[in-house]
């Protein structure tokens, strides 16, 4: 029995005993997501710390759009009307933050999923805690070797890996880190299209915001003995923060899949094998006759479209039933219609 078989097999047994034994396929979920969103809580409070706003001497912040970047811009505001509380110079920021984002955990509860909610919540509390831990000696020498070695080209580059990453983690097991976030994963499963752009267009508002609003409070900024303008600076960002957001959207579309659509054409003899499909994939097949133009025999076109996690059961239980069947398969940017979505949780 080769490997595959018996992977399959161990697969089978596996299924088994969790559908004999739903609690704790309950409990293994719920662990596995748990887990996750810790893991994605952690790599974007490092990504933040590090290289986004690392607290090192001579380094220009780099904003993170969503709701802590609309959060410092409307902390901005505020101060640029001279309007400030003693004592507590973050309690705007801590408010603005807080008031963000009541709406978009009701969203997500209500428009998306409970559980999405939920483990939404969890991402957001770890992530406090970790901002306060990823501080310190450590943690500064590396923001400072990035930023020597590699300027701000490098910081935006992994401060993007490690906010895409963090995003597109929790994406894929169907939470999120929270903020903006739950607004681009709403728009993009309603819509049934890619993530990640809807993250670049939020992200690039708050941050043009943020860069022009610094610009106007600062005066001119020193930086390795030159003076610069606060429009140099402005522009500066604005410039750097594109790496960030493509970083951003390339690895959130590259990691998350779900809302990604396939078309599987499939040309074969056999004539069951669209009713097959339909019993074991939850979408439809169009069926097209056509004639083989060097063996001239008689032939079945299907087409199906699924989504990309849909992909590799799809292509096994083809292989099974008719594995002298040819199949290909085209990505498709977008589908309208009344195409079947597993709801989120």
């Amino acid at each position: 029995m080769s490997g595959m078989k018996k992977a399959e097999k161990i697969q089978k047994k596996v299924n088994s005993y969790l559908y004999d034994h739903i609690w704790l396929k309950y409990l293994i979920d719920y662990s596995i997501t748990f887990f996750i969103s810790v893991l994605s809580a952690a790599i974007f409070a490092f990504g933040v710390n590090c290289f986004l706003a690392p607290e090192i001497e001579n380094a220009l912040t780099l904003v993170s759009g969503g709701s802590s970047g609309l959060a410092q811009t409307i902390d901005l505001v505020f101060k640029l009307f001279g309007i400030t509380i003693e004592g507590n110079t973050s309690l705007i920021f801590s408010i603005a933050y807080f008031l963000i984002n009541v709406p978009l955990l009701v969203l997500a509860f209500f428009g998306i999923g409970k559980r999405f909610g939920i483990f939404t919540i969890i991402n957001i509390a770890a992530g406090t805690i970790f901002f306060n831990i990823f501080k310190g000696d450590f943690f500064n020498q590396i923001a400072s070797f990035v930023n020597a070695e590699g300027g701000l080209a490098a910081r935006a580059l992994f401060a993007g890996i490690c906010t895409g990453l963090s995003s597109a983690l929790a994406f894929k097991f169907e939470t999120s880190a929270g903020g903006f976030d739950i607004v681009s994963y709403y728009l993009s499963y309603r819509k049934s299209t890619s993530t990640g752009k809807y993250a670049v267009i939020i992200n690039a508002v708050v941050i043009t915001a943020f860069s022009v609003l610094s610009g106007v409070q600062k005066g001119q900024t020193i930086i390795g003995g030159v003076a610069y303008e606060p429009y140099t600076i402005t522009i500066g960002v604005l410039l750097f923060s594109i790496i960030y957001l493509f970083t951003v959207m390339l690895v959130i579309d590259v990691i998350n899949v779900r809302n990604k659509k396939v078309q599987v054409q499939i040309n074969t003899v056999n004539e069951k094998l669209s009713d097959l499909l339909i019993a074991n994939i939850p979408h439809g097949v169009t069926i097209m006759k056509g004639t083989g133009g060097f063996s001239g025999q008689e032939r079945y076109i299907l087409y199906i479209i699924i989504s990309s996690v849909e992909l590799s059961q799809t292509l096994r239980l083809i292989k099974k039933i008719d594995p002298n069947s040819f199949v290909s398969v085209m990505a498709l940017q977008q589908v309208y219609g009344r195409f079947f979505q597993k709801p989120v949780r």
